[in-house]
C-alpha cells in the first residue's frame, strides 16, 4: 500500500487539509472549478462533462456523500451513469473512474 502511495503522489497531488472548506474557497480564488461527484438533482453525467484544465474533484463519505455546507461551494455536481438497480458506486471506484476521465 505505501509503495503504491508513494508512487502515486509522484503523477497526482494529494493534500491533507484541516480546514477544507478554507482550502476549497482558496482553490476558487485561484481559478479553479470545484466538482462534486454527489447523485443530486441537478447532477450531470461524468461522461459528457468538460472538465477544465483547473479542477478540483469534491468526494465524500461512504453512504454519506459530500456534506451540505461543502456542496453549496461546488461548481457543479456530476455522477457516473448506471444501469439496473445498482444505485451507487464506492467512493474509491467513483474517484478512480473521474480521474480516468
Amino acid at each position: 500500500y505505501c509503495l503504491y502511495y508513494c508512487f502515486c503522489r509522484i503523477y497526482l497531488p494529494f493534500y491533507l487539509q484541516q480546514d477544507l472548506m478554507k482550502w476549497l474557497r482558496q482553490k476558487k480564488d485561484e481559478g479553479y472549478t470545484i466538482v462534486g461527484l454527489e447523485q443530486t438533482s441537478t447532477s450531470t453525467s461524468l461522461h459528457t462533462h468538460q472538465f477544465d484544465s483547473k479542477t478540483v474533484l469534491l468526494l465524500g463519505k461512504e453512504k454519506e456523500g459530500i456534506p451540505v455546507e461543502y456542496l453549496q461551494l461546488v461548481d457543479t455536481c456530476l455522477e457516473v451513469p448506471q444501469l439496473g438497480i445498482i444505485r451507487s458506486l464506492n467512493v474509491h471506484v467513483t474517484g478512480a473512474i473521474s480521474i480516468w476521465e
